[in-house]
């Protein structure tokens, strides 16, 4: 009985052991959840940014003085910019990554002080100005590289956690003082002095910690960026500091781990500056993008790296390049990208602003991304004579309306002299702008003689630039007359200098003066033109030739093949502010990057016609988009300016009416011409005192710059007269010139 009991129990207590083990009898198990291991493997990079941009300024009264003109100013800034990247290797997957860090800084600051002080040299003596300067500078500049002074990533669940600190490296600085006095006394013994020093210093330790999700999608890879800042007040935004991460779990060996766009700086092309996060490139200009390839793997691994720009969908020209990476190295492939036509893009018939481009790297086993914005080229617009100050204005404001990043800015050149000496101002604010842009490259648009002062700085002053370009890439002509204007002729022989009415610039465009212009002033060295003809008039002046009323369509024209003739009826001071002219423009400058870029090898020097080809321009006004060189026509006939029958020049007086005997030869047609401000009334007698023209101060017909008065015949020869009144306070100029029967070969449309 013992022994049976004891038996049981033994049984009982295996059958107890073997449940508390979890083996199974009659039903499965239940499992137990557990807390997954760290991960290992991990490689990629991580890049870490500090910077800080600070501005004060303050202008006081002088400490203790009463005279507000003693002043002390101060004018700070600072521009510091932390740069590192860590390469992390655990292709192996043991846990103990390698690492290897590069960093660089740069930190500039400036703090100049000015102050003003009153002092008398002696008793006698008036008072005067002291301008006391000193300005402090201190600049630091190094790279380093090393291992990371520490370095940690742990991935548990869903999350994962990144901690790392770059390590200290040494810069070089460098301190100048300088101190400066304007307006001594000059028994002073003040000097200026300056001192410099150099040293060098350690740069601290740097990093930051990030937290978060993992993809339940693809868990291999983390991947992002954060950014803080940090020490802000109420005078500084404080630092900023901007941490990205790409990590693989064993990877493949190769990997994209940076992607960087560089330009050279203006003026300099061998000056190439890495392009910020809030900075750009102009259009045009040319880009070098730059992949960085690291091998992770044991043996040294070759690839093709191909560039694409996503939004265009377009391969990169001059690529792919190939690379053969080291064992446990880095290595960069860079492409020299012309970003010409990259600030626009076809939409159906249009084209459209497009200047947020991405750019990947891509090998067969990984890419990257990064996006750059292009900005338009810049528009130099080249002012000619007696502009309506709104339209000129409308006209800047509609390339706002596309873009706030097309810059407008105005050439506008001294009115006195003629285009040929005013093309040195043009090439000055060129390169202002480029130089305030940092573009390589510009478009010039250029009205009436402003075209012409255009036509100058192509032909003689404009620069090819390193990359074989133009510095223009386009010469858009608005109501240029290349050809002269008939409204110009007998201007140069009047006695009379008309200073506010520009004499010598109009008498630069009679068609004898333009003649010798066109000989000497031809080549485009690359720069497309295009122009833009007006057809609003029946004659242009005394001219019975199309035009806009100052210039007749085949002058407007002339050998140039991209052109357009619009019939929008608006005066020649108003013609920037017409939409429709706005548009024209628009669809010459505004090129896609499949559009034609190449430099134009054209000249306005060959043969052409000079026939005016007006139906079918018209009907492609505003719609069509041409390119190519110029065409070409004949020469211009050798007859020089018609002399015309009678011209004057005198002053009107407010109030006091002038009349001027005209004398007149028998003919079909009378023409005068009047060079005047609207406010100025004329009014046109035959011999027997009957009115036969006039053109009265404030119409429509007195906005034009040459105001003309034409008589059909026949009549006869006689003595007629012209009743001239100013409601101007002050004394007005007046120019005028009469023709019977005038014929110029040069305007004849054929």
């Amino acid at each position: 009985m013992n022994q049976r009991n004891l038996l049981q129990q033994l049984i009982a207590i295996v059958l107890l052991i073997g449940i508390a083990a979890g083996t199974p009898t009659a039903q499965t198990a239940r499992k137990v959840n557990k807390t997954p291991p760290v991960k290992a493997g991990w490689s990629g990079v991580i890049t870490y940014q500090k910077t800080l941009q600070e501005t004060f300024n303050s202008d006081d009264q002088l400490f203790g003085s009463l005279n507000k003109e003693e002043r002390v100013k101060h004018d700070e800034t600072r521009s510091y910019r932390y740069e590192g990247r860590l390469i992390v290797n655990d292709l192996a997957g043991t846990g103990r990554p390698t690492t290897m860090a590069k960093m660089a800084v740069t930190d500039s600051r400036s703090h100049k002080v000015t102050q003003t002080e009153f002092t008398r040299c002696h008793a006698f003596d008036p008072d005067r100005i002291i301008t006391a300067k000193t300005t402090d500078r201190e600049y630091t500049d190094g790279k380093g590289s090393g291992e990371a002074y520490t370095y940690y990533l742990s991935v548990s669940g869903d999350t994962f956690r990144l901690n790392f600190l770059l390590p200290e490296f040494s810069a070089g600085f460098i301190k100048d003082w300088t101190s400066s006095y304007a307006n001594l006394c000059p028994d002073s013994t003040r000097k200026g002095e300056s001192t410099s020093k150099e040293s060098v210093v350690k740069v601290e330790r740097a990093g930051g910690e990030v937290e978060g999700e993992i993809d339940p999608n693809n868990p291999d890879v983390l991947q992002g960026s954060k950014t803080w800042t940090t020490g802000e007040t109420s005078t500084s935004k404080g630092w900023t500091h901007t941490v990205t991460w790409k990590l693989r779990r064993k990877p493949q060996p190769l990997m994209i781990v940076d992607l960087k766009f560089s330009q050279p700086i203006y003026p300099s092309p061998n000056d190439w500056h890495e392009i910020e996060e809030n900075s750009w490139a102009v259009d045009g200009n040319q880009v070098k993008v730059v992949a960085t390839v690291a091998n992770f793997g044991s043996t040294d691994k070759t690839a093709t790296v191909n560039f694409k720009e996503l939004r265009e969908n377009a391969d990169l020209p001059n690529g792919p390049g190939g690379v053969t990476v080291p064992a446990n190295s880095q290595k960069e492939v860079e492409l020299i990208w012309d970003t010409s036509g990259y600030a626009w893009r076809e939409s159906g018939a249009d084209v459209v602003p497009e200047m947020n481009r991405q750019v990947e790297a891509r090998i067969p086993d990984d890419s990257l991304e990064k996006d750059l914005t292009v900005h338009p080229k810049p528009v130099v617009v080249i002012w000619g004579l007696w502009q309506n100050a709104d339209a000129m204005k409308k006209f800047r404001d509609s390339f706002k309306a596309v873009s706030e990043k097309w810059v407008v800015r105005w050439g506008q050149t001294d009115t006195r002299k003629v285009s040929t000496d005013n093309a040195d101002e043009l090439d000055q604010k060129v390169r202002e702008v480029q130089k305030s842009q940092n573009a390589w490259h510009v478009d010039l648009v250029g009205l009436m003689n402003g075209g012409l002062v255009g036509r100058v700085y192509v032909h003689s002053k404009m620069p090819t630039q390193f990359d074989g370009k133009p510095t223009a890439t386009h010469l858009v002509m608005m109501s240029v007359p290349n050809l002269g204007t008939p409204c110009a002729v007998g201007i140069f022989g009047l006695s009379f200098r008309l200073n506010t009415l520009n004499l010598d610039a109009v008498a630069e465009l009679s068609p004898q003066s333009m003649k010798k212009f066109n000989l000497l002033v031809n080549n485009t060295n690359g720069t497309r033109f295009a122009a833009l003809a007006g057809d609003t008039r029946s004659n242009t002046c005394q001219s019975d030739v199309h035009g806009d009323g100052f210039t007749p369509v085949p002058s407007a024209i002339w050998r140039t093949k991209v052109n357009a003739i619009s019939r929008a009826r608006v005066h020649t001071r108003d013609l920037m502010g017409e939409v429709a002219h706005f548009r024209q423009v628009y669809k010459w400058l505004a090129i896609p990057p499949k559009g034609d870029h190449t430099p134009d090898p054209g000249t306005l020097a060959a043969n052409f016609s000079n026939q005016n080809l007006i139906d079918p321009r018209e009907a492609a006004f505003g719609k069509t988009r041409n390119y190519g060189a110029m065409f070409a026509p004949e020469s211009p006939v050798d007859d020089a300016d018609p002399i015309p029958d009678f011209a004057k020049a005198l002053k009107v007086e407010a109030g006091k009416p002038v009349e001027i005997e005209i004398p007149v030869r028998s003919g079909s047609q009378f023409s005068l011409n009047l060079f005047a401000p609207s406010n100025v009334s004329a009014t046109l007698f035959d011999e027997q005192g009957r009115i036969v023209g006039t053109n009265v101060a404030g119409s429509e017909e007195s906005l034009d710059i040459f105001r003309t008065i034409n008589v059909k015949g026949p009549f006869q020869a006689g003595k007629w007269k012209l009743r001239l009144e100013s409601t101007e306070k002050a004394p007005t100029e007046v120019a005028i010139t009469t023709f019977v029967d005038f014929v110029s070969g040069m305007f004849t449309a054929k």
